[in-house]
Parts: structure tokens; sequence; C-alpha cells
């Protein structure tokens, strides 16, 4: 391996992204799906903040970085995941290039041609450098290796070589620029004094908080009516609330599952017959079964206890007899009576444990060996465990394990317990070692048998397909409005599922992958429209769109439902504090309040400021800071909170001690808080800032 393919494959820098398929392909989806733009904006996957970013110019990121996965994986080709998560990471390189890049222009942050040098051949190089020319017999670094190897990379002809070299340098030259931008960024962040001991207080000061509650639950949403206008004014008062950060859609949806019909089933259980005959004269049952069943050949003993349901006849029947096909879920089986042998229920073991270091089994197979020859000699088994077994837990013991049922080892150690003979000493190796081990005692033996089974998975003909997207599309067909997919989703008993937050850009969705022409569909449709047939894997859907989010602030339609409960519940805090009024002009403490009004008087203590759960009522963070922003013992107006309506009284505080060592090592670790928020706060921000059109869901 070169030095090159050394940075190359551990370099996080280089490999970050993996290409998609063909260009050629993805223009020719672009051209379909956006027949309706003119030339210049089919070629567009982006525009950010006024810049166009073509679709040649983001395949050819992929494309690189395809090449560079394969290479690093040494794979032949990449899954659909895989390439969904790299075109995420594309996405993101793209975004820091146009959103991010500029900033470092403009600030006048750059990397020289001298601190790049340092950075590849100087005394302390970039970690990465430092890495892959570092001799791994003597752990040292050269920067001598790396002249050499820049020397020498010219002499590859086809420019391989000298080409990942300059996407090598260019990667840390961003990385040293972003790292430059960022450490500006966390020396401009400080926390003052005061912010520090406000914080130590909000941590430290407590109070006891003894308040009365009546919670909007008390009273049904159906009993309060809320006008238009009410839904407007409380909208209008609280728009920040249903601000959209990106575009979504919502729908609901039907499956119509394809499972194998009994014409299916019957064509299945008719070949595993014909095959019998074939299973029954075989002379390599295991052969026999890789290659005919659709799992693999495992072989194991079973007793009368394991559930077989020919266990009984198979067990007075001669080798070589083959029962079935029978029915195991969907799938068919054959079996056939492969041995049978006396076996134990359980057995009692002890071993030695011995540790196999660098991969090399060899002198551990030597240690246990050379131990179960100074056994065999007259030396004690559990005093040579003691010495020399890597077991901790047995050792102590003298290597005993006790007693063991089949199963509950792994299975070399397994088999070597269970099939070994009282008193024999044998070596076995596992993924945790070499065992030197002892057969104890055996426990009451019965009869098990060797079951080998061929098993094939029903699956749905052509015509059992057929059969159901005729079922779908007279649904689909029938039913395309709202209120009658409705009525035929209630009244065929579908069990109706919904997907309510689809980014543009989404391939799976509650579980269903390769979803995207559902979502595809989604973002053309009008709302309450209702899809063709989508087929995906073994399943047909038929989807309705329920919801269209755009970014920004909602308009009142899109929200209606949720207003109207906070509306409801604004009428009920505005009853609530009514009744709470009436009674305190008669009552004076909180206790005379709870009596009239037959409310639990209630106690909060040690209620820190920075807590905001209250008692049983959950998140009343607005409730616990105006309870701390007033004084003791005096009784509150009744307040709103967001559960329930409170009046309170604060029956004392305890303060937080002052303490100087406090508030420096609170800032000390409030400044780590931010700066530890830094990168990834960065580029949040930016992005928001950026004006972004994503055109990716017209390509992919």
């Amino acid at each position: 391996m070169t030095l090159l393919t050394k940075i190359r494959n551990r370099s996080g820098l280089l490999v970050t992204i993996i290409a998609i398929a063909l260009l050629i392909f993805i223009l020719e989806s672009a051209l379909e799906s956006r027949k309706g733009l003119s030339a210049s904006d089919r070629s567009k996957i982006a525009v950010i903040n006024g810049k166009d970013v073509s679709i040649e110019e983001f395949q050819n990121k992929l494309d690189q970085a395809e090449t560079n996965q394969k290479a690093q994986n040494k794979q032949a080709t990449i899954d659909e995941n895989t390439r969904e998560n790299l075109r995420s990471q594309v996405w993101n390189q793209v975004l820091l290039e146009y959103v991010v890049k500029p900033r470092y222009e403009k600030i006048g942050i750059f990397v020289s041609e001298p601190e790049l040098s340092d950075m590849v051949q100087g005394k302390d190089p970039h970690p990465q450098i430092k890495q892959a020319f570092t001799d791994p017999k003597t752990n040292e670094f050269s920067p001598a290796n790396v002249v050499n190897f820049l020397k020498n990379m010219e002499k590859d002809e086809t420019g391989d070589t000298k080409n990942r070299w300059i996407v090598f340098e260019q990667a840390i030259k961003e990385e040293r620029v972003s790292q430059k931008y960022t450490a500006m960024v966390k020396k401009g962040l400080y926390i003052t004094k005061a912010e520090a001991k406000r914080n130590y207080q909000g941590t430290s000061r407590t109070a006891n908080i003894q308040y009365i509650a009546k919670k909007y639950s008390d009273i049904a949403d159906s009993i309060i009516k809320v006008s238009e206008d009410d839904l407007k004014k409380y909208y209008n008062e609280n728009k920040n609330k249903y601000k959209q950060k990106e575009t979504v859609r919502g729908i609901d949806y039907v499956e119509f599952n394809v499972v194998p019909s009994g014409e299916d089933r019957q064509i299945l259980a008719d070949g595993l017959n014909k095959l019998k005959i074939d299973f029954a004269t075989a002379t390599v049952d295991s052969d026999f079964v890789n290659q005919n069943s659709d799992a693999k050949y495992v072989e194991k003993y079973i007793g009368f206890n394991a559930g077989f349901m020919f266990f009984d006849s198979l067990s007075r029947s001669p080798i070589g007899t083959v029962v079935g096909p029978f029915p195991e879920g969907n799938n068919f089986k054959i079996a056939k009576l492969s041995g049978s042998k006396m076996y134990p229920d359980s057995v009692k073991a002890r071993h030695i444990l011995i540790s196999i270091e660098n991969g090399d089994s060899k002198k551990a197979l030597q240690r246990a060996d050379s131990l179960k020859t100074a056994i065999k000699g007259g030396k004690k088994f559990d005093e040579l465990a003691k010495i020399f077994s890597k077991d901790q837990g047995s050792a102590v013991k003298g290597g005993d394990l006790g007693w063991f049922k089949d199963g509950m080892m792994v299975k070399p150690f397994n088999d070597a317990c269970f099939n070994g003979k009282k008193g024999d000493l044998q070596i076995v190796e596992t993924q945790f070692g070499v065992h030197l081990i002892e057969v104890m005692d055996k426990g009451k033996e019965s009869k098990r048998i060797l079951v080998s089974t061929v098993e094939r998975s029903s699956s749905p003909s052509s015509a059992t397909y057929q059969f159901y997207y005729g079922k779908a599309s007279e649904f689909a067909g029938k039913n395309n409005n709202k209120d009658l997919y409705e009525k035929a989703v209630k009244d065929q008993g579908f069990n109706k599922r919904s997907a309510d937050n689809l980014r543009e850009t989404e391939r799976n969705f509650n579980g269903i992958e390769n979803a995207r022409e559902v979502v595809r569909w989604a973002y053309g449709a009008k709302k309450e429209e209702v899809s063709p047939v989508f087929q995906i894997g073994e399943k047909y859907i038929v989807a309705i769109l329920t919801k269209i989010k755009e970014k920004g602030t909602l308009p009142l339609e899109e929200v209606k439902e949720q207003v109207e409960i906070e509306a409801k519940k604004q009428k009920k805090a505005e009853k609530f504090i009514s009744e709470f009024e009436a009674n305190m002009k008669s009552a004076t403490t909180l206790e005379q309040i709870a009596q009239k009004m037959n409310l639990q008087l209630e106690l909060s203590s040690n209620q820190s400021f920075i807590n905001g759960v209250l008692g049983s009522y959950g998140r009343e963070a607005g409730i616990v800071g105006s309870a701390f922003g007033s004084k003791a013992k005096v009784l509150s107006k009744a307040t709103k909170g967001d559960n329930a309506v409170f009046v309170y009284v604060i029956t004392d505080f305890t303060e937080a001690k002052p303490s100087v060592d406090k508030y420096k090592s609170n800032a000390d670790n409030m400044s780590n808080s931010v700066r530890q928020r830094v990168d990834y706060e960065i580029f949040e921000a930016l992005k928001d800032k950026a004006e972004i059109e994503d055109r990716r869901a017209t390509f992919f």
C-alpha cells in the first residue's frame, strides 16, 4: 500500500461523500420532472445567496467521492442507504462552500504557502500526515519521508497520485481555515461575572412554594366555544409559535399488503413434495440443504422438548426418513432424519482460558497443550486454573463453571463439553481465546435427533400481485376525495397511518423504504387530493394529502386545530382567573381560598429557579419564574400557567451563599459549554441567514 493510500484510507477529510447514479440518469430524471422550467433552471440543483449551483458541479463531487469510497473500502458498489446519507453530506459540503467560505474570504482568513508547507513537512505536521508517514516499527515520524514521497509522486504517469494529493492538501487547508475562523469566534465569547453570579444563584437559590391550582383538564374542551374572531385574535398574538423552518407535507395512507394466495402456497408445497425423493436419497444432507433451501444448513440435535411437531414419529423412524411439506408462517418445509444419539440434559465442566494476543493463536494453543500435559503428569487442574486462567470469574474457583444446559455456551465450547466423555481434557478455540476443558460430570441422557430441513419462502405470484393491485386501484378510483376516502377507510376497516412531516428530499417514512415516488407526488398534489396506486416492495399504497406546510409563518388554516386548542385553554384560564378573583375578595390566605374553592393545598419544597417542573403539573417555567420574582409571604394574583391557573405564596427562600470560587467555576463551565457549540451553531446560524433555494428533490 502506498503512503498516499494510507492517507486516503485514514483521513475523514478526504472521504466524506459518495457518488450516486450516473449523471445522465440524474439529468433525465430532472428533465422529466421539470418540463415547465427553462433550460438554465433545469441545470440548477440550488441557488444560494443568488449564486447558481449546477447539477453537474454537485454530481462531480459525488463522482469523485464515490471513487475515493470504493478505493478506500475496496468495494465495487455502494448501497442506496449509503448513497442517501452521502447526498446529505455533499449538500452540507456545498453549503459550506457557498455559505461559510465566503465569510472566511470576507474577513481575510487564508492559509499561506509557507504555512501549508509547514503543515505537510514541518516538525509538527498535520495529524493525518504524521499518522501516514510514521514508521510503525520505530513509531517515529520523518519529514524526509514526506519530501521523498512528494518528489516521487511525479513518477505516476497516470497523474492519479498527484491529483489525490492535491485533493488532500485542499482538504487540510480548508480545515485549517475553519479552525482559525471558529477560534476567532470562540475568543470573542466569554461569560461576565454578573452572568456567572446570576447562574450560580439561579442554580443554588431555592424556595418553598405553597400553591393551589385549577387544571384546564377539569373542563372538557367540548364545553368551551370559541368564535372565528377568538381564533384570529389568538393566532395574531402568537404567530411566533407557528413558524415553519422548512417546507413539509403530511399524508394519510392505507396499505394493501401482498401476501401469497392459497394457490401460491400450494404450488410451493407441490414443489417440495417432488423434492422429497431426492432429499431422502441424498448422501450429504448439509450440501443438499444449502443447495435447495432458502435457509442455510445448521447442525443441531434436538430433544422432545424442542417443540418440533414430528419429533415422536422421526425418533422412531429409520435414518433417512423425510416428512412434510408442512407450513411454518409463510414458509413450507420438508425435514429429514439425518442422525440420532443419546445426549445429556446438562454438563458440569471446568476450564482454563488462555488469551490470544495479536490474533496469533499458536502460542495460546501451545500453552494449553503444555498445561494439558502437566495435568496428565499429576498437576492439579484447579491450581493451574488459579494461576493461568484469564477467566477471573471461574479462576478463583479452580476454573469450575458448574452445571449448564445445552446452548448456554458458545458453540465450540458447548459441543466439546456435551460430546466429550467424563474426565476428557479437550482444547478448543473460541472468540474468547483458547480453552483447556475438563468434563467433570454429565447429566441424565435422552435421545436426540439430527434434523436437516429444506425451507422455502412462499412468495406472491404475478397473478396475486395483479389481484391486490386491482383492489388498490378500485379503492383509489372510487374514493377520490376526502369524504369518500375517510368513509371507505372506516367502512372497510383499514388501519390508516399518517406521515406528518415529510421533507421534500425524504426517501423513507414510517419504516417504508424507497418511498421516493410517494413523496414526489405529495409535493405536486393539492390538499385533500387522493393519490394513484404506488407499489413499494410487497405492498400497494393509496395516500391522501392532508397537510401543506410551507416555510415561514403558517397560515391560520394550516394550524387551526392547534390554535383552537390554545384558544380554548385561554378561555378556560380567563374563567378560572375570574373565579379565583371573586373568591379572593373575601379570602385573604391560601388556605381560605383553597377551602372555598374545594382545592388541594400543595407544596413544592426546595424548588430551584432553573427547574421549571412544578409538582405533578409538569413543565410550568412561567409560574416558577414568577414565583422567584415575587416577595416571600406575599399572596400572588391568579396566574395563567401552561396546564392550570395558579395562586401561590413563597413561604421562604434559601439564599445561595456568596462564593467567588463558585462564580469563577460557573463562569469557566458556562464558557466551555458555549464554546463547544460554536462549530455547529456557526454553521446553523449562517444557514438560517442565507437565502437557499434547495432543488435537490427534483433530481433525486
